[in-house]
């Protein structure tokens, strides 16, 4: 028989979440109501001025043709505005930025682009999936550097750094899934770091716009003005709540933006040009958007900790991002995986366990914060009905 895969896709793992999916489908099937809080895929609608502009944009039959794969002048040129606005930080909207179909698409191409055969990459854990699965993608060897603290990050970094040739430092900061945050001293400190040791930084920055503290998270490019060694990658999807329209950017180095721009000219014609159209509206007239999905962000998050905390969870304090990363309580003896199947299966509240992310993550639970009040203050009253059942 056969064989139409290569080792790379045979070699990558099971989906951990596969088992959390296939369970609550089951479940579902059955005709429970499943109450999903495992996947981080927003429910907050997309401005109307966004939506009004893609219909608008739509029924221009010019717009039907292909677009072109680095993203139309006028939506480079809002991106380039908004850095300066927003962080005072120059772009050129020919050279350092590029759209991208989403910060998935976006890094797995940047990768790709700037990484040879067996070079390293350091990749924070837990993380984001893809974090862990581009590097491979792209041919890259990545080092795993425990992400639980930044101080401990940037320390465990620096000796890395003095044994071994590193490529590229990923980083993702507010992170999924811990919700940390960094102030700009780190950048500052890291940015220094890739100028001694000549690698390139990537901060995957997609929850830049998801805060609720009164201070917004800083950007990299603030630490890194002449783009020497930085690139950060910035997505609609969170703060402007459209995930189903897959508008990213990568922004940053002239060289690693022009590889990555030069690649995805062979790959892709870009997003249909009314999407790019309408969301150059986004972020040309709606900096405040963000700040009213942030606060029903922040409102669903106090709930949630609440509960978790009354049940004996220890809740990671955060201001940014949609979720709630908590530690699972020392009465339980069971694995990340099994504590979120038996929440799924005695309170019909799906959750995604920490391994998920990466080893580090054993022992954690992330919530996602993408129901209704009414709906996540139900899913918390089940947990706390069924908990003695659940640990």
């Amino acid at each position: 028989m056969s064989n139409f895969t290569n080792n790379l896709v045979n070699n990558f793992p099971e989906y951990l979440f596969n088992e959390i999916n296939t369970q609550k489908l089951e479940a579902r099937k059955k005709g429970r109501d499943v109450i999903d809080l495992g996947y981080g895929n927003p429910d907050i609608p997309t401005h109307s001025k966004v939506v009004d502009k893609l219909v608008e944009a739509a029924q221009n039959k010019r717009n039907h043709k292909y677009s072109v794969s680095k993203g139309i002048h006028g939506l480079r040129n809002a991106m380039k505005e908004k850095y300066k606005r927003i962080y005072d930080v120059d772009l050129h909207q020919d050279h350092n930025i590029v759209n991208t179909i989403g910060s998935k698409e976006g890094l797995t191409h940047l990768l790709m682009s700037i990484l040879d055969k067996g070079d390293n990459i350091v990749v924070p854990d837990p993380s984001y999936p893809i974090h862990h699965f581009a590097p491979l993608i792209a041919g890259g060897t990545p080092i795993k550097i425990k992400c639980l603290d930044p101080e401990n990050f940037l320390l465990d970094l620096t000796k890395v750094l003095r044994t071994k040739v590193i490529k590229v430092v990923l980083i993702s900061f507010p992170h999924n899934p811990t919700t940390i945050e960094v102030n700009q001293d780190f950048y500052d400190r890291l940015v220094l770091l890739a100028q001694k040791y000549n690698f390139l930084i990537i901060n995957d920055f997609a929850y830049s716009d998801v805060f609720f503290g009164g201070k917004k998270p800083p950007s990299l490019l603030c630490s890194d003005k002449e783009l020497t060694n930085s690139v950060e990658l910035y997505s609609l999807t969170k703060g402007y709540s459209m995930a189903g329209w897959r508008v990213g950017f990568a922004l940053g180095n002239k060289e690693a933006i022009q590889a990555l721009t030069k690649l995805k000219s062979y790959i892709d014609y870009g997003t249909f040009q009314p999407i790019q159209i309408a969301s150059t509206i986004a972020i040309n007239e709606l900096d405040e958007y963000p700040f009213e999905v942030s606060e029903i962000y922040k409102e669903r998050r106090l709930l949630v900790s609440e509960s978790l905390e009354s049940l004996g969870f220890d809740v990671y304090k955060s201001n940014s991002t949609m979720f709630v990363w908590a530690k699972i309580p020392e009465e339980s003896s069971k694995t990340s995986m099994e504590f979120s199947l038996s929440v799924l299966e005695k309170s019909n509240v799906a959750i995604s366990p920490g391994v998920g992310f990466g080893i580090e993550g054993e022992g954690f639970i992330r919530i996602a914060l993408v129901e209704n009040k009414q709906r996540i203050r139900q899913a918390m009253k089940n947990m706390q009905i069924f908990f003695d059942d659940i640990i």
